[in-house]
């Protein structure tokens, strides 16, 4: 699954994530300049953060969205990914689990220009699930369905010294029972600053927030410090809190990409351009998602979804239409109900490994 902010997966749990452009646009500049020594001091503060509450950040999606530093270039676009697990043993349990999961997103933009774009997105999950497994601490039957539905709008201005401000307002619920309550809705704010220091690089600020996530048990908003440093052709990066990409092409056609989004979520992945249409990959991620039970007895949990996926695949692109099939194995995957990734053993479902497959539709106008 792509994370949550759920992934901050949703995502934001992702083919040639926005955070990519960004880093080819700042290849196009000029010369090269060096991190600050403070930014070590940055990147410890971080790793203090990300041990002390390893919960995942639901923005994912948001700051893909607009961390591009190009305006006026946005296009409308739509996707459909189907993926499909086969029934697996539950281990404790004389129980089955499988599910067949379908996502679909939408972008609009509204307005744009050389200094504004103004834009309109909408999600949504569904998970068709086939078990009979219960939750071994409650004895309560697992939901046969899970869904994750969400709106939201986006702004970006850039001002004459080129610096570039957003912003990303986002409300769904992700439940069985989704818009039934607001204990089962969510809302999501982001914030950017991207700052140019000098011809090829700049510092990126960010401010987090979403009702549906925690950090030292409160919902507290999140800053954030990135620094997008290209030092060569072959090697460019985003390295801050609270994520970080590292891209390297070691010789033309290859790409090997790098990826960390809060608090854990982990991509890596090799695409090899054959031609100018058709790409292969292979992978490894580390991802999540989580949802909200509509009859928990608990209100501040939330059910949970973890899992190591390694995969490999075929991309086809055409102008407006691109096609995607990808086989995979899941592993070390689990369900669990609690308030954040520290109650990971409580009513926990763990589910054998199993190989997948997806498949994915993407449409340019």
């Amino acid at each position: 699954m792509d994370c949550t902010c759920s992934q901050v997966e949703s995502g934001l749990k992702m083919d040639q994530p926005v955070l990519r452009n960004l880093l080819r646009h700042e290849l196009r500049k000029g010369p090269s300049g060096v991190p600050p020594v403070w930014l070590i001091g940055v990147l410890i503060i971080a790793v203090v953060l990300l041990t002390t509450r390893p919960d995942p950040v639901a923005a994912q999606a948001e700051l893909q969205m607009w961390l591009n530093p190009e305006m006026g270039k946005q296009i409308p676009r739509a996707d459909y990914r189907l993926t499909y697990y086969p029934d697996r043993a539950v281990e404790n349990q004389e129980a089955h689990f499988g599910w067949m999961e379908h996502r679909v997103s939408m972008f609009m933009p509204l307005y744009q220009d050389s200094k504004d774009e103004f834009a309109l997105s909408a999600k949504g999950l569904f998970l068709d699930i086939d078990t009979n497994a219960v939750f071994p601490d409650t004895g309560g039957r697992f939901p046969s369905e899970l869904w994750d539905v969400s709106a939201g709008v986006s702004y970006r201005h850039k001002f004459d010294n080129s610096w570039t401000a957003g912003a990303a307002l986002t409300i769904g619920s992700a439940s069985n029972e989704p818009f039934s309550s607001w204990d089962v809705m969510y809302l999501r704010f982001a914030a950017m600053l991207r700052v140019p220091q000098g011809e090829r690089n700049s510092w990126i600020f960010t401010l987090i927030y979403a009702t549906d996530e925690t950090i030292f048990g409160a919902n507290l908003p999140i800053p954030g410090v990135a620094y997008a440093w290209v030092p060569s052709d072959w090697l460019t990066a985003v390295i801050g809190f609270p994520f970080s990409m590292i891209q390297i092409k070691p010789v033309e056609k290859v790409t090997i990409d790098l990826e960390y989004y809060p608090f854990w979520t982990v991509r890596t992945r090799a695409t090899w351009e054959i031609f100018r249409p058709l790409r292969a990959y292979v992978g490894w991620q580390w991802d999540s998602d989580h949802y909200y039970r509509a009859d928990r007895v608990e209100k501040p949990d939330k059910l949970f979804y973890r899992e190591m996926r390694a995969y490999a695949g075929v991309r086809f692109d055409l102008r407006h239409i691109g096609f995607e099939v990808t086989g995979g194995y899941a592993f070390n995957r689990f369900w669990f109900e609690g308030e954040d990734y520290s109650d990971r053993n409580d009513n926990r479902i763990d589910i054998a490994n199993s190989w997948l497959v997806v498949g994915k539709i993407n449409l340019r106008f």
